[in-house]
């Protein structure tokens, strides 16, 4: 997979890249340089320390969701760390409700048992516990931070991890669609209800408001984003993709020599040669400058949809789709083509 623009790749997990946004890097370094020049080398530090331990944690939530994917044989393209917390992109194919419940809750789970762990090392501080806890430190800023990010990760709102246990338990028993719409009225609700504890917070001129506000609104907008790419699956799913693919009426099987393919791609004018191994049909040779390369297909059913070739390319970057028919391939579905159709769509 091409890198991601403005992100700076940390190391690799599992065969995942972790990756963190230029944007990222910027805020820690301004918050710490600026807490330098307003309290000193010594609140630098401090405030160096927190948002490392901050963010570590929400490494480690991403970790939880790269790791269950993982055990659950689901591809997991890369993680990337960027000022509003992590994201964790997963090829989770069609139908897998249960492996989506099981990946969402593990990120939330990774930090509710590290405030756990914490809360029994005596993290729970005086004055949140009946005044036996422990003074503020260490351990009270590991429980505290932890359990602020597992509470808050478990909010029924996309996209957080609890508005996809939330939508993943609603498929399950209504099916995918009246789940999915079921669960994003659900969110926006929610986001609304964050957004009036934000007013309530104003009219007690509790400062904290404005961030209340500011995540409420951040939610809203992100609940409707996910509601537009759900209608808009919801059209492509009308449309078939078997009018769109170029023709394909060459292929050949693994026993071919490279210069007879070579010579047969030259005159036959196709942008490539499936290659048939086995019944399968999960190589193609391509041309190459003067040669030919082979590499993977992925295939898309001649009777399917654009939503389902979308879906595809949206979690890859291939250049194209081989479209199959009654285990015969009849066509080559180019990436340009379904964006052009996304693009007309939206």
């Amino acid at each position: 997979m091409k890198p991601r623009p403005f992100t700076l790749q940390l190391f690799t997990l599992a065969g995942t890249p972790v990756r963190v946004h230029w944007s990222l890097a910027a805020l820690l370094i301004v918050a710490t340089l600026g807490a330098g020049a307003l309290g000193g080398w010594r609140e630098a530090l401090r405030q160096g320390l927190w948002w490392g331990l901050l963010f570590g944690f929400v490494l480690l939530h991403e970790i939880g969701h790269l790791l269950t994917a993982r055990l659950l044989q689901i591809p997991v393209t890369s993680v990337l760390l960027w000022p509003l917390g992590g994201f964790t992109a997963v090829r989770l194919p069609p139908g897998r409700f249960g492996a989506e419940f099981a990946i969402a809750l593990a990120g939330p789970a990774v930090n509710l048992l590290i405030a756990l762990s914490a809360m029994g090392m005596g993290g729970i501080p005086q004055g949140m516990s009946g005044g036996q806890g422990a003074p503020w430190g260490f351990w009270s800023t590991l429980w505290l931070l932890n359990l602020l990010l597992g509470a808050f990760n478990l909010l029924p709102v996309f996209p957080l991890d609890g508005g996809r246990i939330l939508r993943s338990i609603l498929a399950m028993g209504l099916g995918e669609d009246r789940g999915t719409r079921l669960a994003l009225r659900m969110g926006q609700a929610g986001a609304m209800g964050i957004g009036g504890l934000a007013v309530w917070q104003f009219m007690h001129r509790d400062p904290g408001g404005l961030v209340t506000m500011t995540v409420a609104m951040w939610l809203f907008s992100q609940t409707l984003q996910e509601a537009r790419l759900f209608h808009r699956q919801e059209r492509l799913r009308r449309i078939p993709v078997a009018p769109y693919p170029q023709p394909l009426r060459i292929a050949v099987n693994d026993r071919v020599a490279l210069p007879a393919a070579r010579r047969l791609l030259a005159h036959c004018g196709q942008p490539l040669l499936p290659v048939e191994s086995a019944g399968q049909w999960t190589e193609g040779l391509f041309p190459d400058g003067g040669g030919l390369r082979r590499r993977a297909l992925q295939i898309v059913d001649g009777e399917s949809s654009v939503a389902s070739a979308w879906a595809c390319f949206a979690q890859s970057e291939e250049p194209g789709l081989l479209v199959v028919r009654n285990g015969r391939p009849i066509g080559w579905l180019a990436r340009e083509q379904v964006e052009a159709l996304v693009q007309n769509d939206g």
